[in-house]
């Protein structure tokens, strides 16, 4: 992945910094992908709410939005996640952080 701006990287935490995108970021990085109505329920919000908050995750690059008939399907881009935290906390500072 090409070094990131500190734009993408603010986009980034900007869209992480609300509880209910960070929670569907948290529910999208259990599993491998999933539809809106499953992502919904298991936030216990509305399909109006969440696409508002999917619009602002895809925008800044989180999450991969993909249409399949008539539903959508969404999943974490686990690399942007990454690479935005790898700024932060460099892979070998964040391990000796947790030992």
């Amino acid at each position: 992945m090409a070094e990131m701006s500190i734009e993408e990287r603010a986009r980034i935490f900007s869209a992480l910094s609300d509880p209910t995108r960070l929670r569907l970021v948290e529910i999208l990085a259990s599993e491998e992908e999933l539809c809106g109505t499953q992502i919904a329920h298991r936030a216990g919000i509305s399909i109006a709410l969440l696409s508002h908050h999917w619009k602002v995750l895809s925008e800044a690059g989180v999450v991969i939005r993909e249409r399949r008939g008539q539903r959508q399907y969404c999943k974490v881009d686990r690399e942007v996640l990454e690479a935005a935290f790898a700024y932060v906390w460099p892979r070998s500072r964040l391990q000796s952080m947790l030992r």
